[in-house]
């Protein structure tokens, strides 16, 4: 496994927690890992071992089957639905907090409890569902096993119980997917400030298979979460990224063309954040050219170079640092821990068309996917199963869409290579299928 050092280890959550160094390699080596807790954070001497904690149960993870077993057995509720309903209501003003004009409830700073919510969400991504929901209703939040009835798939939530708390917090709703093999994050960090980002990102979290889905709390007004390492919205990206950010973060935002001097047509601007144009940008790229959205990408590479012209033809990668984010701080530890995240902002006139939220939330899923095989297939991940009928269907309204999504085949995105001028930049991606 690649070296972890004291310091990036400990920079896991920015709040000193510490995973254990047997964790860390079976997330290396692909394998399913056994139960850990993340324990907090104590400087040891110099030449002392990182890890000296005890296992506290070494019994390897069960995969589905048990971690649903376990649910019903703790008596967490079940409910069935539609989940694209199911999301549309955590978005809505019974979850979020409107902005402070229109709604006067405040936002409630969630520090007390990070440490705990943080455990909790970790507890979630090992498949502790029934230690989950008994550790959440401690600060008023529940888990909830929520069946599609369009695709009879199991996704446990995590939110705020609206039968305990007299006013929500504005800490956020989350939905983690157990039968995902996507190592990805589907987030929407604005529900109430980039209309219609819910929606879309419920497509690509459904369409794409990704292991979690993340939505804010409240109104970027009252708190904006991409800036704040203190909020319950990067606590959960802490716990489920994985030890060394394995799992890809994949943020949703969006933009007004009319206050930023973008090219005229802009309807898409991606960013890893630093400056870069990984593998992932340019897939996105060229998937939502060919949708038939004009894609930039904000970079750092010299405007002359073959590869912003390949992303953004003449137009310089800097024109678009207004939407770099480069303070986003999930991008910040994401990157700190040597993994990817791609934050992808979306012009009104594309969320505000059916037609275009379906387009853009079909090329999102399927790079993601895309991305989402190769690190499989680097990590000696065993070849993904064919999936049945029932879970090609896509869920409720976005059937089309999901099904479409879920039958491409998992291409995998590897490293740049030279190639043609001419080519897409993603054909200059190299590509290859994982063999049987």
């Amino acid at each position: 496994m690649a070296a972890a050092t004291r310091s990036n280890v400990a920079r896991l959550n920015g709040v000193g927690t510490l995973w254990r160094l047997e964790e860390l390699a079976c997330y290396e080596s692909g394998q399913s890992p056994k139960h850990f807790d993340p324990v907090d954070f104590k400087e040891e001497q110099q030449g002392g071992s990182m890890t000296q904690i005890l296992v506290r149960a070494a019994t390897p993870l069960l995969a589905i089957v048990a971690g649903l077993a376990a649910a019903r057995g703790a008596g967490i509720e079940q409910q069935s639905g539609r989940l694209p309903e199911l999301i549309a209501r955590l978005a809505g003003r019974d979850y979020v907090l409107a902005a402070p004009a229109r709604d006067a409830r405040p936002y409630v700073d969630p520090a007390p409890v990070l440490n705990a919510f943080r455990h909790v969400a970790a507890a979630m991504a090992w498949g502790d569902v029934a230690v989950a929901a008994r550790q959440a209703k401690e600060f008023d939040y529940e888990v909830v096993q929520f069946t599609d009835a369009d695709t009879q798939r199991d996704y446990f939530v995590l939110r705020e119980d609206l039968d305990v708390v007299e006013t929500i917090r504005g800490w956020g709703s989350y939905i983690i997917n157990p039968h995902s093999r996507v190592d990805a994050l589907v987030e929407v960090p604005h529900p109430m400030a980039d209309l219609h980002t819910p929606e879309i990102g419920g497509r690509v979290f459904a369409a794409c298979g990704a292991k979690g889905f993340l939505l804010a709390g409240t109104h970027r007004a009252k708190a904006d979460v991409p800036d704040l390492v203190d909020s319950v919205f990067h606590q959960v990206h802490t716990a489920w990224i994985g030890p060394l950010a394995q799992v890809t973060a994949w943020q949703i935002h969006g933009f007004l063309s009319a206050k930023h001097p973008f090219p005229a047509g802009t309807k898409v601007v991606a960013s890893t954040g630093d400056g870069a144009l990984a593998p992932e940008i340019a897939a996105l790229d060229t998937a939502l050219e060919r949708s038939g959205l004009a894609s930039y990408a904000f970079n750092r590479l010299p405007a002359e170079g073959r590869d912003n012209q390949l992303v953004n033809g003449s137009v310089p990668g800097l024109t678009f640092t207004s939407l770099a984010a480069a303070k986003n701080e999930q991008g910040r530890l994401s990157r700190s821990l040597g993994g990817s995240f791609v934050h992808i902002e979306l012009e009104g006139d594309v969320r505000a068309t059916a037609s275009r939220r379906a387009a853009v939330s079909l090329a999102i899923a399927n790079v993601i996917r895309d991305a989402a095989g190769l690190a499989a297939s680097n990590r000696g991940a065993a070849q993904r199963a064919p999936q049945s009928a029932a879970a090609r269907r896509g869920p409720g309204g976005w059937a089309d869409e999901g099904a479409r999504a879920a039958e491409k085949p998992p291409i995998a995105l590897a490293a740049r290579v030279e190639g043609d001028a001419d080519q897409p930049p993603a054909e200059r991606i190299a590509a290859q299928t994982p063999m049987p």
